[in-house]
């Protein structure tokens, strides 16, 4: 052993010679051949018992898995990212066992993104190399697309990554493969039994939310609302009159924009100045609502004296009363009285018959709703002296006129700007708003036909004034019974009145309170996919003529 001074012990690279010879280190002599007493080289024997314990560990602890090679065609290659871009799926699985790096069995834990349903990523799963080899053929390997099914957990994966460990003397003892959830692509193809088996034992995210996704996608791409053929010669959903004036102006409520355009419902040359290309069958469970905006003008037409109103059972049927008129014109059947005396008293009649007409007198019909609400104001209503009456004759406002063969369609109209009658089947109800509603006003309307409930509901909303938050109230709401029943609608029409109308649509279910307000100040309708009308107003596309060029 060499002297040294046991104090002088500081390591230093700086002078490693020196270190050599001061140190108080044990020194070894090994002759020339040290590699008589170890050599790393002579392992064989200790490499094939490492080999074989690792695949017999791999035989013992691993799961069970079903492994389809993707295989891929010669025809497939990109020399530019150097991989094949086409493969096809072998129909026989490789029985194979698989080790999990930790011993854990892959959880349940799921996320969500953009894309989609994800597992927990990447799983890292381990095969010993010769076992691979050994059930899948010498020279082969785990490679990108194969579709991997682990029996325990029950689910189904793709090989997104794979590589050849190193384990014991640098030998080549483990493939580690990174698994990520199965997806169906189009550059891998599968045999049909497979995709079949595939179907029949995993939900695939469409089969969930598909439908859902589907209706999302109708809401925003619906091309009622968005088809740029709208109001057009080529418009698949309606046909407007050639005289029917579209006028570009804006509803809106403190800065929300309701629609960009409107009908002028007085303009058209024919009685149904809008008629839609859509049929109806509404059966007993089927519910409908009708929304819109409508603006009636001011009255501009001349009062006439009224002489008398006497209820009588022995006319022309559906009359019931006798009105008789101070004046020589002559009105036609199908005309609608509007009486009024500027207060409380303010009702509609229908000429049926002019029978009497050479002396004024013309059998109308005044609806048995509309006569109980006058009897509930005033019950002599129908003695004209002293009340003050006048009369003039305004057609009604069609918000929606579904007509058929036996006239027993469905058909919403506001009668004297305070009335909103319902047609439907073979019923007829008459829903008083209360006050007259002002004219030259935008009032937006929800009717609901509950079939499933048993009952119409009727509300109007209005700008709510100095509201910046909710922008629009309830003005009135009211609602009736109603016997389901089946009727059929060849076809919708809006008719010609004095009214300015927009944003018409029709669904196939009611519309909640809490959900009115949102889609009225909605230019396009959330609900699109339930829709059967919807009907912005679009203004008429005119093109300037481009002439062909030689």
């Amino acid at each position: 052993m060499a002297s040294s001074d046991s104090k002088n012990e500081n390591v230093s690279a700086a002078f490693p010679g020196d270190q050599t010879n001061t140190s108080s280190a044990v020194k070894v002599c090994v002759d020339e051949n040290a590699s008589s007493i170890f050599n790393p080289n002579l392992a064989l024997s200790a490499v094939n018992t490492f080999l074989a314990l690792n695949s017999t560990a791999n035989k013992m602890f691993g799961i069970d898995a079903r492994w389809f090679r993707a295989i891929p065609q010669q025809r497939g290659q990109d020399v530019m990212f150097k991989e094949y871009t086409l493969s096809n799926v072998a129909e026989e699985p490789v029985c194979i066992k698989v080790l999990l790096p930790d011993g854990n069995f892959p959880d349940s834990q799921y996320n969500y993104d953009l894309m989609g349903l994800e597992y927990e990523v990447p799983l890292t799963i381990h095969i010993d190399k010769k076992y691979w080899e050994e059930e899948a053929g010498f020279g082969t390997a785990p490679q990108k697309k194969d579709i991997v099914y682990l029996t325990l957990p029950n689910k189904l994966y793709q090989v997104e990554s794979s590589f050849l460990d190193r384990g014991f003397m640098e030998q080549e003892t483990t493939w580690v493969v990174n698994l990520r959830k199965f997806q169906s692509e189009a550059s891998r193809r599968e045999s049909d039994a497979l995709i079949e088996t595939i179907d029949q034992y995993t939900v695939s995210e469409e089969e969930i939310f598909g439908g859902l996704q589907d209706a999302e996608a109708e809401k925003l791409t619906n091309p009622k609302q968005f088809s740029q053929f709208n109001s057009t010669e080529r418009d698949q959903y309606k046909v407007l009159d050639d005289n029917l004036t579209i006028i570009s102006q804006n509803i809106e409520f403190y800065g929300v924009v309701a629609a960009e355009s409107f009908y002028d419902m007085s303009t058209p040359s024919v009685y149904a100045g809008v008629e839609y290309n859509a049929e109806d069958n509404l059966a007993e469970d089927s519910d409908r609502a009708v929304t819109a905006w409508v603006r009636s003008k001011a009255f501009t037409g001349k009062d006439y004296r009224l002489e008398s109103i006497i209820a009588s059972d022995t006319i022309t049927v559906p009359a019931n009363y006798k009105i008789k008129v101070g004046t020589s014109r002559r009105f036609e059947t199908g005309e609608t009285f509007i009486i009024s005396n500027g207060a409380a008293l303010n009702f509609y009649a229908q000429i049926i018959d002019d029978a009497e007409a050479g002396d004024g007198t013309y059998y109308c019909k005044i609806d048995e709703d509309v006569i109980d609400y006058l009897s509930n104001i005033k019950s002599d209503w129908a003695t004209v002296a002293n009340k003050g009456y006048k009369l003039t004759i305004e057609e009604p406002v069609t918000i929606l006129n579904g007509i058929n063969s036996t006239d027993t369609g469905f058909r919403v109209r506001v009668f004297a700007n305070q009335f909103v009658k319902i047609n439907y089947g073979t019923q007829s109800r008459v829903i008083s708003l209360g006050d007259k509603l002002e004219y030259d006003k935008w009032y937006g309307y929800v009717i609901n036909i509950g079939n499933t409930w048993g009952q119409y509901n009727v509300y109007v909303w209005e700008e709510w004034p100095g509201d910046k938050i909710n922008k629009i109230r309830i003005k009135s709401y009211k609602t009736v019974s109603l016997t389901p029943e089946c009727t059929v609608v060849d076809k919708y029409t809006i008719n010609k009145s004095d009214a300015y109308i927009t944003n018409i649509r029709l669904f196939n279910t009611t519309i909640e309170e809490e959900k009115q307000a949102s889609e009225l100040l909605s230019y396009f309708s959330k609900d699109a996919d339930q829709a059967l009308i919807l009907d912005n107003a679009d203004p008429r596309k005119k093109m300037p003529y481009i002439s062909k060029q030689k």
